[in-house]
Order: C-alpha cells, then structure tokens, then sequence
C-alpha cells in the first residue's frame, strides 16, 4: 500500500482538515540575510539569475535556523522581495478525487477563517482543481475571468483578492504535494509569465527548504544540551514530514514492517484521542508533542522502569545515587518506612535483588533510544 493510499484511507476516518495557522503570530526580527555574504559573487549573472540564486542562499539559511511557523512567515518575506504579491497561502497536501485535502498549511496576510470558508468552494475552486495534474506549472486566475464559478468569486471578494496564482510540487517519498499561492488585491496587476515563472524556480526549492526545516526542528537541542535521537514530525493523518533513522527502528521493535512514511494506526488513534499522556505499547513509548499544526513525536524503547510508579522511581534513582532509606525520606518529604515500601515494590517488579543492580537498570532507560540509533555491527 503506498502512502498516498494509507493517507486517503486515514482521511476518510478522520474526516475535517485541520485548520490554517496564520502567520501573523510568527513576525521575527528583521532577517539576517545569507546573501550579504556573497555580494558581488553574481555579478556575471542576469538579472533575473542572479536574484533568484540570492534569494536561494537565504531561503535555505533560514531553514536551517528557524522553527515552524517561523519558517514559513520568514519565506513569504523573503518571497515579496523578489515577487511583489499582498497575501500568500502555503502548505503540504494530498490530491485525491475529491480535490486536495490539507494536511497544514500557513496562510500569510490573510485571517484563520480563510480556510474554513474556502473549505466551502474547494470544489469550484479553478486553481486547486487546475494544478493537481500540472506539478511545478504555475496556474494564474482574476475573478473577472469569465467562466468562475460565482461561489468562488464571491470567495475571492470576500478577502479582496483580484488576482490568483499556485504552483505545486510532488514528493514521490511520500505522496505529498507542497504548494505555493500567492495573490493580489488590484484587479490592473495581473501576475505576468515572469512572475509565473519565478514560482515555478521557487516551489521545489521551497519543498526541498521544508525537509531541512523539519529535520531542524527534529535535532534542535533539549533544555539540557542533548539531543533527543528518536524523533518524527508528522501531521494528524499520520503522514510523516520527517523522522530520524532511529525512529524507524524503534517503532519497528513495535510494528516490524513499519516504514518512516506512515504512522501505524494505533498511533494516529492516540493523537486523535489527545490524552495529554505518551502511548504505551509492548516495547515503546511514544510522546506526542503538537507544534504548529503538526506533532513532534519521541519514541524511545520500553525498560524495566516503566513498570514503577512515579513515586517508586523517584526512591530507586535517589536509593541508587547512594542516598541512604532515612536520607530519601527527607529528599521526598515521607518516611523512612515508606521509602522501604516504594523500595519493596520496585525490587519485586524489576526483578532486583540487591541495590548493584539500580546503576544499571538506570543506564538502561536513558541509553535505549541511543543504543537504538547506534549502528549495528553489520553496517
């Protein structure tokens, strides 16, 4: 089964898109450009060449240094420098028959409700039905075209947009498209071949942008200045926008034909059903973490000290840093007979015999989701 049909089969149980986030909460400091540094270094090149390959070394270092949201805002700024538009729309999508299904998207200059109404002329609308089989053509529309279905000129209207251009990209890993609207508010300045070809240089660079700003997003370093290796980002159909190698074999610990493309089902379920805890399964422990219209997950594998309770693991570790029972009491403001009972308890489901064995019971939850991103010998 190829993602895209794991991905229309999740739709059609999960129903509604998840909404537009606007941009207008992501409005950082003024951008430090990459290009600076390169001054000069396109002299040789048009005009039209030369812009286009600034406007690239400073599209991918802000990838590499943004989170999401962040990221897509800092691209349309970028984007109006080089193609003058008054309000954009951009996301990751899935063409189905039905026409495109949202898995997120970013909508810049525009409200949150832009998308809910648009939800409303997604069947008439001429651009999104026009460039589901046109990848990396741009399609450009006015509301005064003849032929637009009055809905979605009345759509059009209500957000005072005049003038209409997407272009798409396909990534066959996943069967995901990316795409690219951009649009203007004066019915005299319709976009021109130029500026239909400055979206179509832009969008796979865009798409290829996302991936590294995804894969930022997954090796940006913890509050304690160590890296979490067992992680994917995804979004509520399950679809995976990126995930570490480890990842991979962790959750096939779990599932062994499971690829990073597709989330297992009983995974999406848990999302959906927002407990607020991990999901716990036979060998691993998955957090779910919303970012941004989207999930960032950590898996790790499953230990023995899963098993205990918060209180009794908080016993064992301080018992196992060396800590004495009257010592513990005072560190968990209980008493020492209660420390022997939490203490009881841990030995009896660990298995344990003697306090030797805490060091390394201790060594082994913190290490599994190394140890799983360690090559094997093989490799």
């Amino acid at each position: 089964m190829t993602v895209t049909e794991d991905t229309k089969r999740v739709i059609g149980q999960w129903g509604e898109m998840p909404p537009a986030i606007p941009l207008d909460d992501y409005a950082g400091a003024p951008l430090e450009q990459r290009s600076a540094d390169f001054e000069g270094t396109f002299s040789g090149n048009g005009t039209a060449a030369r812009g286009l390959s600034l406007f690239l070394l400073d599209l991918y270092a802000l990838a590499n240094r943004t989170g999401i949201g962040e990221f897509e805002h800092g691209f349309f700024r970028l984007l109006s420098q080089h193609l003058p538009f008054d309000a954009g729309w951009t996301g990751v999508t899935t063409h189905t028959a039905n026409g495109p299904v949202m898995h997120n998207s970013f909508v810049y200059g525009l409200p949150g409700e832009f998308f809910t109404d648009w939800q409303r002329v997604r069947d008439c609308d001429p651009l999104a039905l026009g460039s589901m089989n046109r990848y990396g053509r741009a399609l450009e529309v006015s509301i005064v075209a003849p032929g637009i279905d009055p809905r979605f000129r009345n759509w059009a209207i209500k957000y005072g947009l005049a003038q209409l251009m997407v272009v798409s990209a396909l990534d066959h890993r996943f069967g995901l498209a990316t795409f690219l609207s951009v649009y203007r508010r004066a019915l005299d300045k319709p976009f021109s071949a130029a500026d239909a070809q400055t979206l179509e240089d832009v969008i796979p660079h865009l798409s290829a942008a996302l991936t590294i700003n995804r894969s930022f997003q997954l090796t940006r370093e913890s509050g304690e200045g160590v890296s979490t290796p067992a992680r994917a980002i995804c979004d509520g159909y399950g679809a995976v926008h990126q995930a570490d190698k480890a990842f991979e074999t962790i959750l096939r610990g779990e599932w062994p034909a499971y690829q990073n493309q597709h989330l297992p089902a009983p995974l999406i379920a848990h999302l959906h059903a927002d407990t607020g805890q991990p999901y716990v399964g036979e060998t691993v422990t998955v957090n779910c973490s919303p970012v941004v219209g989207l999930f960032q997950l950590e898996a790790r594998q499953r230990s023995p000290l899963d098993r205990l309770s918060p209180r009794e693991l908080s016993a064992i570790k301080l018992y196992g840093d060396g800590l004495s029972h009257k010592e513990v009491a005072q560190r968990m403001a209980i008493s020492p007979t209660t420390v022997r009972h939490y203490l009881r308890c841990a030995y009896k489901k660990l298995g344990m015999h003697d306090k030797s064995q805490i060091p390394w019971l201790l060594g082994l939850r913190e290490n599994a989701a190394a140890n799983a991103a360690a090559p094997s010998q093989s490799d």
